[in-house]
């Protein structure tokens, strides 16, 4: 992998890794603050919360959108640097749950709080929508980003060669489910027909 966070976390447990960024959180979430995914996270979802409150009027359906775009520019960068903090980390399995569960369930919770004191109406379905979102994008953040795609940093490509891989990217992401379902089911045939 060539950027340097990466590099810096690179075959280390998982849980070396969460020590490191908890206790120097500075050298990940600061500096390699993601604003690729930052970005894109605000594109998805402040639409979302303008389109679930647009029916409280124009200005409470602005507010909604305006406090989800400002939570998610700033927190979907942190938890991207720590999603590719992670991407190296081992076991697989276990960084790849804490991206699954950990991250979304945090930020959703910090989302709702925002929220509920902003007084975004429908709250209750767009932390619903949120949360879905939340565990969809580390899943994608997490498949792109072992592809080299969304990086930050030393060696990370740009902006522009990240978009135009996206269409790839996506087509790959959502192929793979079904692929690894038609490869064990496979694997399941030639076993018991053995």
């Amino acid at each position: 992998m060539p950027n340097g966070i990466a590099r810096n976390f690179e075959n280390l447990p998982v849980e070396k890794v969460l020590w490191k960024l908890l206790t120097h959180p500075y050298g990940t979430f600061i500096v390699f603050w993601n604003w690729k995914a930052a970005m894109l996270s605000v594109v998805c979802r402040a639409p979302i919360f303008l389109l679930i409150a647009l029916g409280h009027g124009w200005r409470r359906a602005s507010i909604a959108m305006l406090v989800e775009a400002g939570f998610r520019a700033s927190s979907t960068g942190f938890f991207a640097a720590g999603t590719q903090a992670l991407i190296k980390a081992r076991p697989k399995w276990l960084a790849l749950l804490l991206m699954l569960t950990g991250f979304p369930i945090l930020t959703l919770v910090l989302d709702g709080l925002l929220h509920r004191a902003m007084h975004t109406p429908n709250l209750a379905t767009g932390m619903i929508v949120s949360l879905f979102l939340s565990a969809l994008a580390s899943l994608f953040d997490w498949y792109s980003m072992r592809r080299g795609t969304l990086l930050i940093g030393d060696g990370a490509k740009s902006l522009w060669s990240d978009l135009k891989t996206l269409p790839q990217l996506l087509l790959g992401f959502l192929l793979t489910p079904p692929a690894w379902a038609w490869r064990s089911t496979q694997r399941l045939l030639s076993w018991e027909a053995e």
